[in-house]
């Protein structure tokens, strides 16, 4: 029996472009095989050129960097933070381009500015940097003192943590998405109680710091571009735990002889030389000798089993978002970063609608890393999806075939799990998946794929602007913001 992979109307030369439908929204051409597919699908993932005029052309702004814009000047006379002689302040054109519109407001861009002063002062460790107009509280409403206390209290409290940024607004935003996070999502204005919450804030500095990361982050455009998003989100994965864990297996068994040795409870008094020294020194020896309750170094044979994953990344051109793909590089370098350790393998795929399209490529060491890295697009354009044919594909690739799509590999023994990661668009197109599959849906939820990750035992997980939901077997749901 063989399996018949759908025909969406691709031509045969596998090297021509397709020009039906656009991506999932409606978009525009979408290309899949004529030049940013992937592999083998006739030469690569897209220039130099459209990264540079979609990420650097035009829309560079000094703000980042402190706010040389021309813009004429913005008013900033009733910031608590004072300026600083030697700091230029954000303009509100700069901040407005990295807030959501429901909360590009007057309010929120004039406390990223104080909040950019701040780091500024903190760089310098100056720790003057209230302004002495508010010293006399007297002219104000009982509102705002409320506010230029929770102000006041939320500075004393940053001034001490560490706050990831290469700049001073870099640190202000960071800081305001995460009390956004904290209030639940956008808002027109930070109460004092939203500000108090600065407490709450978590930093996970090793993500920051990690050189893997950093690396690969550094030898891709769009990730060196979107480098701080990226790690804001990647930090995001770490505190949600284990639902995206990667850990390699170690199994042991006693034997014979080996350089490797291990503890363990007596099971023979044949052991008895393999007893240490200083339990033989205890008074109630004699008892646990009779009981065999001590601890033995015996030889052990350590057989480490890599975590192996089938990673499916949804190419359709709606997945061609900023946002989507600073998700999409944060989910995947998290991985990478095993492989290149050599503690896990990764099988890497696009896919769309026609199951003869996908092309695996397997990552299991740094070469191989840095290999797949250089040339991965961050410019999906394909069509429509199908998630499911591509899942019963591979099971009947793996259990009937014992290979992968272009891999001569068999995996029937192993069975790794399928992660896919698409934007919750599209139908399934499948009654049930015939393979474990765990799913990450960006941006928008889709109840179908849930409820088929699910039934077939996966996880099912889906990630907001703010937050990340998961749900397991047991339709126990975990939510972090």
């Amino acid at each position: 029996m063989g399996y018949h992979s759908k025909n969406v109307g691709f031509d045969s030369h596998r090297t021509t472009t397709y020009t039906g439908k656009g991506g999932k929204n409606g978009g525009g051409n979408g290309r899949y095989g004529g030049g940013n597919y992937g592999y083998g699908y006739g030469g690569g993932y897209g220039g130099y050129d459209d990264y540079y005029e979609d990420y650097y052309g035009g829309n560079f702004s000094w703000g980042n960097f402190g706010g040389f814009s021309t813009v004429g000047e913005d008013d900033d006379k009733d910031l608590v933070i004072k300026n600083h002689p030697s700091y230029f302040t954000p303009k509100s054109t700069d901040i407005s381009s990295k807030l959501d519109w429901n909360a590009d407001t007057k309010d929120n861009r004039d406390l990223i500015k104080e909040m950019s002063r701040f780091f500024y002062y903190k760089m310098l460790e100056e720790k003057d940097y209230f302004d002495p107009k508010y010293d006399d509280l007297s002219a104000l409403n009982e509102k705002e003192i409320e506010m230029i206390a929770a102000k006041q209290q939320m500075y004393n409290d940053l001034w001490d943590r560490f706050v990831p940024g290469m700049s001073p607004l870099e640190k202000a935003l960071f800081v305001f998405k995460e009390l956004e996070r904290k209030a639940g999502g956008p808002k027109g204005k930070m109460t004092p109680k939203d500000l108090e919450r600065s407490e709450e804030i978590n930093v996970n500095s090793e993500v920051y710091g990690d050189p893997i990361y950093n690396e690969l982050l550094d030898e891709n455009m769009f990730g060196k571009s979107r480098k701080f998003e990226i790690l804001n989100k990647i930090a995001m994965i770490k505190n949600f735990g284990s639902e995206f864990k990667i850990q390699k297996e170690v199994e042991e068994k006693v034997v014979a002889n080996s350089h490797i040795t291990a503890h363990r409870m007596m099971r023979d008094y044949s052991q008895m030389n393999n007893v240490e020294l200083y339990q033989r020194l205890m008074p109630n020896f004699p008892t646990k000798l009779l009981t065999k309750d001590l601890i033995v170094r015996v030889p052990v044979d350590r057989t480490e089993h890599k975590q192996k994953i089938i990673m499916l990344l949804d190419y359709s051109g709606s997945m061609n978002e900023q946002d989507k793909q600073e998700w999409v590089v944060a989910l995947l370098i998290d991985r990478l970063k095993y492989a290149m350790k050599e503690e896990a393998e990764i099988f890497f795929s696009y896919f769309l609608s026609d199951t003869s399209y996908m092309k695996f490529k397997h990552i299991y060491d740094r070469k191989t890393a840095l290999e797949f890295w250089a040339s991965f697009s961050t410019r999906p354009s394909g069509g429509g999806t199908e998630l499911g044919d591509m899942v019963n594909f591979i099971n009947y690739e793996i259990n009937v075939r014992h290979k992968l799509c272009n891999l001569d590999i068999d995996l029937s023994k192993d069975q790794p799990e399928i992660l896919a990661i698409n934007d919750g668009n599209d139908s399934v197109g499948t009654d049930g998946f015939e393979y474990k599959t765990n799913a990450i849906s960006l941006r928008q939820a889709n109840e179908e794929l849930k409820r088929l990750c699910i039934a077939n035992k996966g996880k099912y997980i889906a990630i907001y602007n703010n937050s990340l939901s998961s749900f397991n077997k047991d339709g126990e749901q975990k939510t972090y913001f």
